[in-house]
């Protein structure tokens, strides 16, 4: 089947829930970055302010036709704006934006842009309505406040690389940045929620999510279970399960979902007995029903076993490889991934595409989003400073030649 591609410049005419919301973007790497993106998706315009060419993942690996596809993932659909903030007039330029600005989001090390200048009072004192939104490894306040952070600490200092690791001889880090994931649907919620609050009483506010706290939410129950029982012993109910040519992962968890199982298995008589057929959870036996359906797996297929168990309407997955959810028809159906089309320094097609996340994955029935192109390096700089601000073309170059803007 075809795939879904990311639209050049043109944008639906169809309103979307954001549209008129702007965002300015102080921010790095991934978990800011990949919040104000699901935002862009939703209607805001989101103007990223870049320092210099290399302060980004602009120049990290991977690279597909010379673009980082880091960058190409987290910033797609944004607005590009180069300007020296520590240049007095790059300070005021900022400021102006500010004045016009819907919210300002962040995720340098706390107290980072209050020594810039550009703390929450600071911004208020422009724009009294502004909503600071700021992302940290381990929050504002608090024993860990100043120390360094990225997605693999977390996963460590959150409890996550040993749960992940039970069963083995030490933690296990997640391929994914779940962490950084995790960070980014809170302070999207968070600048939604601010957002609201504005508009029902013209206030702004600071909002600010650590990466710790976010990873924390991912084991509430083991952290409840392990403070009343001062052991570890609490495990997820999920497992792999190996089958002749692969794995599979299945779960019972619902009443009358073991009787199935057991039935299709070919149990019929234990599917008869209150202990066997109860839900997860709920019955000594579930570590005898588990080596039974081990052993009933390892015999069949991986479509052998994937279509017997969701035929009964027993939910079912298979263990997929990466280049198989590639192949996936539900995934590009769903546009959940998007070609994109890379472009040489003229604008011109270079030939090569760059996969990258589609729209934001909430769909909206009467306000679709869109996935919109990447952007280059200071592209908006006259669209902004120009249309938006109202500087002219001798203003422009002025700030060009003295390197306030490039």
């Amino acid at each position: 089947m075809s795939k879904p591609t990311v639209q050049p410049k043109a944008q639906t005419d169809q309103c979307k829930v954001l549209d008129g919301v702007r965002i300015v973007e102080l921010a790095r790497w991934q978990a800011a970055p990949r919040a104000s993106m699901i935002l862009r998706d939703m209607g805001a315009e989101v103007i990223k302010l870049e320092w210099r060419k290399g302060g980004d993942l602009r120049n990290s690996g991977p690279f597909v036709g010379g673009m980082s596809v880091q960058f190409a993932a987290y910033n797609r659909g944004k607005k590009s704006i180069t300007v020296d903030t520590r240049h007095p007039k790059g300070k005021e330029l900022f400021f102006e934006l500010i004045r016009v600005s819907d919210a300002v989001l962040e995720n340098y090390r706390p107290g980072t842009v209050e020594n810039m200048g550009f703390g929450y009072e600071n911004l208020c004192a422009v724009n009294p309505g502004i909503i600071l939104a700021s992302v940290s490894g381990f929050g504002q306040y608090g024993p860990y406040r100043d120390r360094q952070c990225f997605d693999p600490i977390i996963q460590a200092m959150s409890g996550i690389g040993h749960q992940t690791g039970r069963g083995f001889d030490q933690p296990i880090m997640a391929e994914g940045p779940i962490m950084d994931r995790t960070a980014a649907l809170h302070i999207a919620i968070g600048i939604l929620g601010a957002l609201r609050h504005r508009d029902r009483t013209g206030e702004g506010q600071w909002i600010e999510v650590a990466m710790l706290d976010g990873g924390i939410t991912l084991e509430e129950v083991a952290l409840a279970m392990c403070y009343d029982t001062g052991t570890n012993d609490f495990k997820r109910g999920g497992t792999f399960l190996q089958c002749k040519d692969g794995w599979v992962s299945t779960g019972a968890a619902r009443a009358g979902m073991w009787e199935r199982m057991l039935k299709v298995m070919g149990y019929g008589d234990l599917a008869d007995d209150p202990e066997y057929a109860a839900p997860m959870f709920a019955t000594d036996k579930a570590e005898i029903r588990m080596e039974l359906l081990h052993l009933w797996c390892e015999e069949r297929p991986v479509k052998e076993v994937e279509d017997a168990l969701v035929a009964a309407d027993i939910p079912v997955g298979r263990a997929m490889s990466i280049p198989e959810v590639l192949e996936d028809k539900h995934l590009w159906e769903r546009e959940v991934m998007m070609e994109a089309e890379l472009e040489d320094p003229d604008g011109n097609a270079n030939g090569r595409k760059i996969l990258v996340p589609g729209p934001s994955i909430i769909k909206f029935s009467k306000t679709p989003t869109t996935a919109g192109p990447i952007p280059k390096y200071g592209e908006h700089n006259r669209d902004i400073f120009g249309g938006l601000l109202g500087l002219d073309e001798d203003d422009l170059n002025g700030l060009l030649e003295e390197g306030v803007i490039t």
